[in-house]
């Protein structure tokens, strides 16, 4: 099923799926910029209208995708309402969103999109979770969700996304034990400071040696008169 227009070329140079995100990318687009907007076709191959419950999903996946700077691609085995309820408030507590998606549709999404190689992922029962959460909200989110995964019997991580790279679930292991940004601005305000204090530290040792030096010169000077008569 097609929902997008051939007028938008998609960029020869696809992501690759990672291992792991040692790339510096920036975001892929802003926190306070609206997502873009998704091509639209008005009529399908066979020149009958789309379904407007169709289009809708199709800009919400769309949305979803290159809007949220991570994106979990999961399979679930059949989450009914209740369980799909209480998985959907424990991942919103920690800044994230659940989305089961029709496979068909969020296909042809990622298939027009620069992030083709994800594809392969898309079979069976499938889910997103996706957050735009900031470092300085959560710099947990990313251990938080797989977690969250890892917790329950009925979710598989299959891959996702991280800005711009492609992650597989290894990959995104790998960044959920990597130290948060104000942890890492903490350790280097450190490394910045320690030089000078470290100076510091060492005149006044030095000053305090010197002291205790010409004190012992002077005792030891003093001690021949104190025998003399």
């Amino acid at each position: 099923m097609y929902y997008g227009t051939t007028s938008k070329k998609v960029a020869k140079h696809q992501p690759t799926l990672e291992k792991s995100s040692n790339s510096t990318t920036d975001p892929l687009i802003s926190k306070n910029v609206p997502p873009p907007h998704a091509p639209q076709q008005k009529k399908t191959k066979h020149g009958n209208n789309f379904k407007s419950l169709a289009i809708y999903l199709y800009n919400l996946y769309y949305t979803h995708l290159h809007f949220n700077r991570l994106v979990f691609i999961v399979q679930h085995n059949n989450l009914n309402v209740q369980e799909q309820i209480v998985l959907r408030e424990e991942l919103k507590r920690k800044g994230a969103i659940l989305t089961a998606v029709r496979g068909s549709i969020f296909g042809s999404v990622i298939r027009q999109s620069i992030y083709s190689n994800l594809l392969p992922l898309v079979v069976g029962p499938t889910c997103l979770i996706g957050s735009n959460v900031g470092d300085d909200e959560n710099p947990r989110l990313v251990a938080d969700i797989l977690n969250i995964i890892s917790n329950n019997k009925k979710l598989v991580l299959v891959g996702g996304k991280m800005d711009r790279s492609l992650l597989d679930l290894e990959g995104f292991q790998r960044v959920a034990k990597l130290p948060g940004l104000k942890h890492l601005q903490s350790e280097l305000i450190g490394l910045l400071n320690s030089p000078s204090s470290r100076i510091v530290e060492l005149l006044n040792r030095n000053a305090q040696d010197l002291v205790f030096t010409l004190e012992t010169h002077k005792n030891n000077l003093g001690e021949p008169n104190s025998g003399e008569k």
